[in-house]
C-alpha cells in the first residue's frame, strides 16, 4: 500500500459518502463512504510514518570504531543528499 492507495480509498469514500444518493435497503452507502475514508487516512498515516523512519535511518548512520581490537568510540556522520561521504 502506498500513498496513492491512501489517496484513492479517500476519494472513492468521499464519492460515496457525499455523491450517491441510491441507498438500498440492505447497504448505507454513506457509512460504506466513511469506511473508506478511514482505511485511506490510516493508510497514509503508516506509509507516511514508515517513509520518516526509513528516510531517519538513510540519512543518520553510526558505526563503530574499532583501535586495538576493541571499541574505543562511536562516530555519527549525518550526510545530507549533496554531500559524498569520504572514502574510508
Amino acid at each position: 500500500m502506498s500513498i496513492g492507495a491512501g489517496i484513492f480509498f479517500i476519494a472513492f469514500g468521499a464519492i460515496l459518502a457525499f455523491a450517491v444518493r441510491a441507498q438500498p435497503d440492505w447497504l448505507r452507502v454513506d457509512v460504506v463512504g466513511w469506511v473508506f475514508i478511514l482505511t485511506g487516512i490510516t493508510i497514509l498515516a503508516i506509509t507516511l510514518s514508515l517513509w520518516s523512519k526509513r528516510r531517519r535511518s538513510a540519512t543518520v548512520s553510526e558505526r563503530q570504531v574499532l583501535e586495538n581490537g576493541r571499541q574505543t568510540t562511536t562516530e555519527r556522520r549525518v550526510y545530507h543528499e549533496t554531500d559524498v561521504p569520504p572514502e574510508v
